[in-house]
């Protein structure tokens, strides 16, 4: 991976200068920029050090461009644009620009982040890849000279100083809601994500953005028997994987006790295997002193069940870590600076810290994941039922729920939630479901004032107990509502590792979106195609379990060991007139003051202990060093007198 940067006027040369300053905010080492007659600079950097720079023109008379690239079909495009097979993927992205243009982005598959110059249309054409892997930002026209700028980063762009860095405070309000935020905003104003599957297009005439591609729009796919969908699955899984194994000597993968990252780890053994290759797997677990204790119906300690996973092939090599002596606060506080955001969970980042870690030590720079699992190969399709009662099917319906029942997927009321739930208005569910009933805001810190000018309450009891309307609506905001790229990022910024998911790819996607809903509970099984698929490949515990972890179940070790930190943190960031504003800061000093001794995996305490605190004080941190009514003095933020919060 490579950030990227670039900036456009069409009022004439800008200074490199700007272009270097924002890749310097997010890598290290050397950068590589071109300047342009036309008032366009571009610039990259690698994240991890090689031994030339990265070219944006691999052959004469190339296009302009900048890219942060892996082609995973990079094969097939060499071939139909009769390129050699050593070609590198800066080269093949090249050819397919000058062929295709705007609609390269139909033709390409993998990660990526890019910006074309089109110097007939004096057009600036900025992409990013189907799922969001590689991430990319942008700022419209600022400065004196009114120039667009854009970044892989959101630190890049907060380095002009046009930009800077003004918090957005309905967002970040939102974020500590816990709200879902489809838009392109990000935590600083005037800074915009480009969602993925996005394209943007500016020219003197504007900015235009559209999405070019959505897994709601697959082709469908249709079999005669249930076993050809699993023949098919694991023909693209495979190759899905396989494809991510390549260009690293050096690979690992996440490995809990659950499907998606079982399902990528033992993948991904199987092809290492066939050339004498060997796995590094990771599995985070509890610290020393973790009672064994977890939320209802999940479990804490995923080490045995990951052995148990591991134990099957004899090339992986298990390793296990814990959070154990990391530093709550400058753990969450370094994540900030590389992502331009507030940690959304201090104590999981802690033990995903611990892995990068792990990988760094022993030498390794590619980390396989299954966090895209949720929207593709383990999607649940309860709302399928949905589809039987809204067509009449009645007693199908009856009969796939008493299966599902007795298989421990659900229960007569989940069913009859996920079949009917969508014609029953939320006042009137409201009035039988406890949770919706008793349901206040206590997972957050938000100010009151700030929650209520936002109606967040409102908006999280909406987004967290609605009912979707359709499978279509199920399925859209699964995707939607996921980003990965800030994230891994972070990780080849951070830690020079690149974050790779199989289950992100866009043929797992077309796959899984084009199926009938019902093959996701063939065999009366929640996550039916996963678990047929891994027949014979995980353990039968594993491919039958219905309960789900708990990540950093150890939470209350490692809050109630941070909490002196915690406490002189609290007391530093609440002399800011912004944190103040944002955060219910008395509420946060009463509950370090009260910490509990027992329930710790009870909603009542886990809420506010754990997600209210630890999210609260890590997103004071992160709005005390930006908030410009703050003097600094010797790296300690102090209120300035007469101060007013900003916004």
């Amino acid at each position: 991976m490579r950030a990227i940067a670039g900036l456009w006027s069409s009022s004439g040369p800008l200074p490199p200068e700007s272009c270097l300053s924002m890749l310097r905010a997010m890598s290290p080492l050397p950068a590589a920029i071109r300047q342009s007659a036309q008032g366009l600079l571009l610039g990259s950097s690698d994240y991890r050090p090689s031994p030339a720079l990265p070219s944006s023109a691999p052959f004469p008379g190339s296009p302009e461009f900048v890219a942060d690239l892996r082609i995973d079909n990079h094969d097939d495009l060499a071939r139909e644009l009769g390129l050699g097979q050593i070609a590198s993927d800066d080269e093949v992205f090249a050819h397919a620009w000058a062929r295709w243009g705007f609609d390269v982005v139909d033709h390409l598959m993998g990660g990526f982040a890019l910006a074309c110059w089109n110097a007939h249309r004096q057009t600036l054409f900025l992409a990013r890849d189907h799922a969001g892997e590689r991430p990319l930002h942008f700022t419209r026209a600022h400065g004196p000279n009114g120039a667009f700028a854009f970044a892989s980063m959101p630190p890049g762009l907060c380095a002009l100083p046009s930009v800077g860095h003004r918090i957005d405070v309905g967002r970040m309000a939102h974020f500590l809601a816990a709200l879902q935020t489809p838009s392109t905003e990000t935590f600083f104003a005037g800074v915009e994500r480009l969602p993925p599957a996005h394209w943007l297009k500016l020219s003197p005439n504007g900015i235009e953005i559209r999405r070019y591609w959505h897994p709601i729009d697959a082709r469908p796919i249709r079999y005669r028997r249930d076993a050809d969908y699993i023949d098919d699955f694991r023909e693209r899984f495979d190759r899905a994987v396989g494809v991510r194994l390549a260009g690293s000597e050096g690979i690992a993968s996440q490995l809990s006790g659950g499907l998606d990252s079982s399902s990528v780890t033992v993948t991904a053994a199987r092809l290492m295997a066939a050339k004498g290759q060997r796995l590094t797997s990771f599995t985070a677990v509890p610290v020393q002193g973790y009672d064994g204790s977890a939320l209802p119906g999940r479990f804490g300690d995923e080490g045995p069940l990951a052995a148990e996973v591991a134990g099957l092939y004899p090339n992986i090599d298990h390793v296990r870590v814990t959070a154990s002596g990391r530093d709550l606060l400058a753990t969450a506080e370094r994540d900030a600076r590389l992502t331009g955001q507030p940690t959304f969970n201090p104590t999981n980042l802690l033990w995903v810290i611990a892995i990068l870690d792990g990988l760094r030590s022993r030498g390794l720079d590619v980390l396989l994941q299954g966090a895209g699992g949720n929207a593709t190969i383990s999607f649940g399709g309860l709302i399928g039922l949905s589809e039987l009662f809204r067509r009449g099917h009645w007693i199908r319906l009856v009969r796939l729920t008493h299966e599902l029942r007795a298989g421990g997927y659900t229960s007569w009321r989940g069913a009859a939630s996920w079949a009917t739930g969508w014609i029953v208005p939320q006042w009137m569910r409201r009035l039988y479901h406890p949770d919706m009933r008793g349901f206040t805001l206590t997972f957050s810190a938000v100010h009151p004032q700030l929650a209520a000018k936002y109606r967040l309450e409102e908006k999280a009891l909406a987004e967290f107990y609605g009912v979707e309307s359709s499978v279509a609506s199920v399925r859209r905001s699964f995707y939607e509502y996921f980003d990965p790229g800030v994230n891994n990022g972070a990780a080849a910024a951070g830690w020079q590792i690149e974050q790779r998911d199989p289950t992100l790819d866009k043929r797992i996607f077309e796959f899984c979106f084009g199926i009938p809903i019902e093959q996701y509970l063939v065999g009366g099984q929640s996550r039916s195609i996963i678990r047929r698929a891994m027949e014979g490949r995980l353990p039968e515990s594993t491919l039958r379990r219905t309960m789900r972890g708990l990540q950093a179940a150890d939470w209350y070790l490692t809050v109630g060991a941070a909490r002196p930190q915690l406490s002189a943190e609290l007391t530093r960031i609440e002399r800011s007139p912004l944190v103040r504003h944002v955060l219910d800061t008395t509420r946060l000093r009463s509950l370090l003051d009260t910490w509990p001794e027992t329930g710790y995996h009870t909603s009542r305490v886990s809420d506010a202990w754990h997600l209210a605190l630890t999210r609260g004080i890590a997103a004071g941190s992160f709005l005390a060093q930006y908030d410009p009514d703050m003097l600094r003095e010797d790296g300690v933020a102090t209120e300035k007198p007469g101060s007013t919060p900003g916004s």
